[in-house]
């Protein structure tokens, strides 16, 4: 049978909110999925394999006293504020299903009078505008589906501190990030966010087939986390033992190490723009040698991208040495990245 559990942050900080849902991918059990809720105030947060310093106007977040911040999933730059709900499933493989997933969502917001449709594997529209949006994440067999849900974010400052590639604005048909996304406050002025939290509440409750939550457990005054019949869900029983890897994982958000990452001279520098999204790719060539390599991608398989990264130093500079390289980092992966990896082949 499986176990739904449900948690809420009452946090805005993005690194505490990020440091929760990585505790909740290490510890799911295997017969249970978690549906998290959480807020951050005014932040940037880039993908996994993300240029951070060309996907945000970093002068214009500061001055808003706005954060950035990394998540680990892959996909694009997004702007959170209060005026945004996130969502996560964080199941392991025999639970996690992307579809049933973006239903919940989709039926959620039906139920409220949205007319949404689907579009793509992570996007849900209104109109043809975009107001709900997904990436993935994936390791040891534990799965994470996060998405935004725009209720009402200020457009004006969304436009102000995202930087987004105009060729990827003209692969959507649109003219700038503002016309190509929507609040739901666009179509129906009276929604509110606890409205919106109990419709997802309660597909949440059909999806899974659960009658109810029969527990509740508060941390630090920061959040709600309810469980359906299950008070052990922390890894060892041990409250301490939860707030230490909640420490630990906050540090780990909130460094500079892996929020700006590292960017090297290079001496090669390939970019493109593909259906699936964007890639560049820089290369430290010394002779006939890669010597370092750093790939930037809005890609939902942040997995592959960094196994593509981590191949091709000390490959010979040939067409054929750095194909095999390629192929050899998807053939790492659990997902079927076939068609990726050969229109990154195709760039040598």
């Amino acid at each position: 049978m499986t176990r739904l559990s449900y948690a809420e942050s009452h946090s805005h900080d993005p690194y505490f909110n990020l440091s929760f849902e990585k505790y909740l991918f290490e510890n799911v059990p295997d017969d249970e999925v978690i549906f998290y809720l959480w807020q951050n105030e005014r932040t940037v947060v880039c993908g996994r394999n993300q240029n951070i310093y060309k996907e945000c106007n970093l002068t214009a977040l500061d001055k808003l006293g706005g954060k950035v911040a990394r998540r680990l999933s892959g996909g694009g730059a997004v702007f959170h504020d209060l005026g945004n709900l996130n969502f996560s499933f964080i199941a392991r493989d025999a639970l996690y299903d992307v579809d049933r997933q973006m239903e919940i969502i989709r039926d959620a917001l039906s139920r409220m009078g949205f007319n949404v449709e689907r579009s793509g594997r992570n996007d849900l529209t209104i109109d043809g505008r975009k107001i709900s949006g997904s990436a993935f994440h994936k390791a040891n067999g534990s799965n994470c589906h996060h998405g935004t849900i725009m209720i009402d974010v200020d457009p004006d400052i969304l436009k102000e501190v995202l930087t987004v590639d105009p060729g990827k604005l003209e692969s959507k048909g649109v003219s700038s990030v503002s016309s190509r996304v929507a609040n739901l406050k666009d179509f129906r002025e009276d929604i509110t966010l606890d409205e919106l939290k109990k419709y997802l509440f309660g597909a949440c409750l059909r999806a899974y087939d659960c009658k109810n939550f029969s527990s509740e457990i508060t941390i630090s005054s920061k959040m709600v986390v309810s469980s359906n019949g299950r008070l052990d869900w922390f890894s060892d029983g041990s409250m301490l033992t939860m707030l230490q890897a909640l420490s630990e994982n906050h540090g780990f958000f909130a460094d500079d190490k892996w929020i700006y990452g590292r960017n090297p001279a290079f001496t090669d520098i390939i970019e493109h723009r593909f259906d699936w999204g964007s890639v560049e790719i820089c290369l430290n060539v010394e002779g006939d040698e890669i010597k370092d390599c750093k790939i930037f991608s809005d890609s939902l398989v942040p997995e592959f991208i960094l196994a593509a990264e981590d191949s091709l130093p000390g490959t010979k500079y040939s067409p054929d040495k750095i194909k095999a390289a390629i192929d050899k980092a998807a053939a790492s992966v659990d997902d079927d990245v076939v068609s990726i990896a050969g229109d990154i082949k195709n760039l040598f």
